[in-house]
């Protein structure tokens, strides 16, 4: 069972990394890192910044930049928009970080790209899954937002290949009421149109604090809906479950990668998850990098027990993208949106992204060829297929 830390604890790990957090550090090259450590989203937060602390610490012990350390300066938007906006404009112009890693959360990261993007800022997110995070500024003369998670496009394929492979024919939608459930409602929408596919039940809406759904889902069973598709967070996607098995509705159901988050399992509990699918990117063994990054990770963090490896890896990958960058052309932001472009020899990567990760035209690290679709079996994570 992972250990919970507060706030404060997290500050005392960063320290004890022998990094700074916070504005009060005396390094004159700054990384700027905005995560959700509380609120809805905090388990990814929480495993985003291990990623990020363990790329710190090796750069700076190899000598970080010309001999000179990077700070990590670190704040916490509690998974709220306009903190986000508050802790991203801080960054940039009291801080004067060369980059930024995060979000968490894509409802989040889509009211802080634009801040980012105005002040010529590279933003990585290495988290937030919804679409017009990358959409937004992609034909823009130059995004200064670029991104190592599968977004919300891709994952949602994947559902519908395995609707179509089942040959599921009644399709419900639920979402919930966040920027990004609306960002995920519309996507599917879009996939399940041009897969000719029926939705016959909603979409739904609830919010994320909601405790009790089957109001929603008494829709879903009159409709009688063959396959559910759900954008949720774990936590309600906990109460998504136990509210289906108040109302004895047994379809197979699916939402993103935000169900492989140990807080979704360490909630529900087995049997209530049980046959619950999800999307994932990401596997321990699926490389000897990977397998490498895991026992590295668990020897670095030996109290966090069931760490969320997929967020850990992504934000390790992205972080350690944007240090290969500042190696290149040193702290200036412009520079370092251009050099990540053409970075073409990363092949220590541990997640699935392949050594030219960007170009000018792709800000998307992981793509179509990097995802899966897993199911709960007996509290495990198997490939559904």
């Amino acid at each position: 069972m992972a250990t919970k830390r507060t706030r404060v604890e997290w500050i005392a790990l960063a320290l004890a990394f022998g990094i700074g957090c916070g504005p009060s550090g005396a390094a004159d090259l700054k990384l700027g890192i905005d995560l959700s450590l509380t609120g809805g989203t905090d388990d990814y937060g929480k495993a985003a910044q291990m990623g990020a602390l363990l790329a710190l610490k090796e750069y700076n012990a190899r000598g970080g930049y010309k001999g000179q350390k990077v700070e990590a300066v670190i704040y916490d938007d509690e998974t709220k928009p306009a903190k986000g906006v508050e802790n991203v404009t801080r960054l940039i112009t009291r801080d004067k970080v060369f980059a930024i890693v995060g979000p968490v959360n894509s409802g989040v990261a889509l009211a802080i790209i634009d801040i980012a993007q105005r002040n010529q800022m590279p933003l990585m997110d290495t988290i937030a899954t919804a679409e017009p995070i990358i959409q937004r500024y992609q034909n823009a003369p130059k995004s200064y937002i670029f991104r190592v998670s599968l977004n919300d496009g891709i994952q949602t394929s994947f559902m519908i290949d395995h609707i179509q492979k089942k040959h599921h024919q009644r399709i419900g939608l639920m979402h919930d009421s966040t920027g990004w459930g609306q960002s995920g409602r519309d996507t599917a929408l879009r996939l399940l149109k041009e897969s000719a596919l029926p939705l016959v039940a909603g979409p739904e809406v609830f919010d994320q604090n909601d405790t009790d759904m089957t109001a929603q889902l008494t829709k879903m069973k009159d409709a009688k809906v063959d396959f559910i598709i759900a954008y949720s967070l774990a936590p309600a996607g906990v109460q998504l479950a136990k509210s289906m098995q108040k109302i004895d509705l047994h379809v197979p159901w699916t939402s993103t990668w935000g169900f492989t988050a140990p807080n979704f399992l360490r909630l529900g509990g087995k049997d209530t998850v049980e046959g619950v699918m999800a999307v994932t990117s990401y596997t321990i063994d699926h490389s000897a990098n990977a397998k490498a990054f895991h026992a590295k990770v668990e020897q670095e963090y030996k109290d966090t027990g069931d760490f969320f490896p997929v967020a850990t890896a992504q934000t390790y990958d992205g972080t350690r993208l944007l240090l290969r960058a500042l190696d290149k052309v040193g702290p200036d932001p412009i520079k370092i949106r251009d050099a990540l472009e053409e970075i073409d020899d990363f092949t220590e990567a541990v997640t699935k992204m392949k050594p030219h990760p960007f170009t000018h035209g792709n800000h998307e690290s992981l793509g179509r060829d990097t995802g899966f679709l897993v199911v709960y079996r007996n509290g495990k994570l198997v490939r559904a297929d």
